[in-house]
């Protein structure tokens, strides 16, 4: 038999919270609550990093606002993207690689389109929803029917999330229940004992009190030796994020630990997967029997260092899957990462690498540490004159060779390492690209 319940909740719950920090929620607007929250607080929590908005409201002064605050690089874009405003079929349109679209089911207000338009619109917009396979989906409701026909049909069609609920009918709980009632195949909702209006503030407070931003610094070796710190955080494009396929590491991960500082569940789960945390490796658990790998990697840098761009290379550790070759390459990265080499990792999973996405990184990168006081305009940096224009300038700072490292096996395929490789060596200067490889060997350059 079919399990069928309305739950009531006192306001957002922390899966809620969570679901919004990992994008995993959708936001399906129907109307603004009476007691409508300042225009201020409103756009704050329409501009939260939701999977996408549905909006049944197009009010001009909120749409205008949405607007002007969209290209902010703020916090907020650097979690979801620049907000894009859509009132016409999705379908043709070609999003950025991260973003917080906003669909207007009913187009902008005042405008005027056939009645066939406003269908399709409405029917494309919703199809997104449907694709995006998102966990869970918040209806904030106001005093009209608590369940759009469109969710009612999607739901019908075997279209499944979370769903929670808030609004000011009196008889929603009622409403609901018939609904849920009425509805084919497993249903379950949340309703909110709370206002929409203090759901609102509720949820834009307590995320942004539980999931404050982290600045991510490194460590930067200069010309004399001494270890500089750098805030990086706000060089990643919001449109095209590198750090989504790369993690830097950062100045917090380089602090050596003792043993005793390490915890058996730090400990454990770095014989699970040694790539989930810097911990074990700031503690020396990882043991390398033979130190001329270490000194192999060293005179590259050093080489690097020391002769300029025309020493770019390629590191590479040959080893059989398990025998520790991926262990050995982070253990390196830890170590010279501690001396001052920024290092950029590839995140365990298989992806294609854009060698001019992370060229314009690196050259942003280069920029700060360069101390540049004006930062150049994008266009600027997918030229490979400007890349070699900015690293020839930082002629103060020989040490601050980047070191990339990734496992090789995750980017097989004619077009993903051999085409990362060339433009890489091409492009960036002070560069090496440490990767592990199958096969028994040590490090080579």
């Amino acid at each position: 038999m079919n399990q069928k319940k309305l739950f009531l909740v006192d306001g957002a719950s922390d899966n809620l919270l969570s679901n919004l920090d990992s994008r995993d929620i959708a936001l399906w607007l129907i109307d603004l609550p009476k007691e409508c929250p300042q225009l201020e607080t409103l756009i704050s929590f329409l501009g939260l990093p939701w999977r996408l908005v549905l909006s049944e409201v197009s009010d001009k002064r909120l749409i205008s606002a949405l607007d002007q605050g969209s290209r902010s690089g703020d916090d907020m874009a650097r979690r979801r993207g620049f907000v894009q405003i859509v009132d016409s079929d999705p379908s043709r349109i070609t999003f950025p690689q991260r973003c917080l679209p906003i669909y207007l089911l009913n187009g902008r207000e005042g405008s005027s389109t056939s009645e066939f338009e406003n269908r399709l619109r409405r029917m494309t917009m919703v199809e997104d929803l449907r694709r995006s396979g998102v966990r869970q989906v918040l209806v904030v409701a106001g005093n009209d029917y608590p369940i759009p026909q469109e969710l009612s049909d999607l739901w019908e069609s075997g279209f499944r999330t979370q769903l929670t609920i808030t609004s000011e009918l009196e008889n929603a709980e009622t409403v609901l229940n018939q609904w849920l009632e009425r509805s084919t195949g497993f249903a379950s909702a949340s309703l909110s004992r709370e206002s929409p209006d203090r759901f609102i503030e509720s949820v834009l407070h307590r995320y942004v009190e539980r999931f404050a931003e982290q600045r991510k610094t490194i460590r930067v070796r200069d010309q004399f030796g001494r270890i500089q710190r750098f805030d990086i955080t706000e060089i990643d494009e919001p449109e095209r994020p590198i750090l989504e396929q790369f993690l830097v590491i950062e100045d917090r991960d380089l602090t050596p630990l003792s043993p005793e500082e390490l915890s058996e569940s730090d400990f454990n789960s770095f014989f699970q997967d040694p790539m989930t945390s810097w911990r074990p490796y700031a503690a020396g658990l990882p043991w390398m029997r033979d130190d001329q790998s270490r000194r192999n990697f060293g005179s590259c840098l050093s080489r690097l260092n020391s002769a300029g761009p025309q020493e770019n290379c390629i590191a590479y550790i040959t080893t059989e899957d398990g025998a520790g070759g991926t262990t050995l390459a982070r253990t390196l990265a830890w170590e010279y990462g501690r001396e001052g080499y920024p290092v950029l990792v590839a995140k365990p999973f298989p992806f294609l690498p854009d060698a001019l996405a992370v060229g314009n990184f690196l050259t942003r990168a280069h920029h700060l540490i360069g101390g540049e006081t004006e930062s150049p305009s994008r266009h600027e940096f997918r030229a490979f004159a400007a890349a070699r224009r900015v690293t020839s300038s930082l002629s103060g700072w020989p040490t601050n060779s980047i070191i990339l490292l990734a496992t090789a096996k995750r980017w097989d395929g004619r077009f993903g390492l051999k085409h990362f490789l060339w433009r890489g060596l091409v492009m960036w200067r002070y560069l090496s690209l440490l990767l592990a490889l199958n096969g028994r060997l040590p490090v080579k350059t």
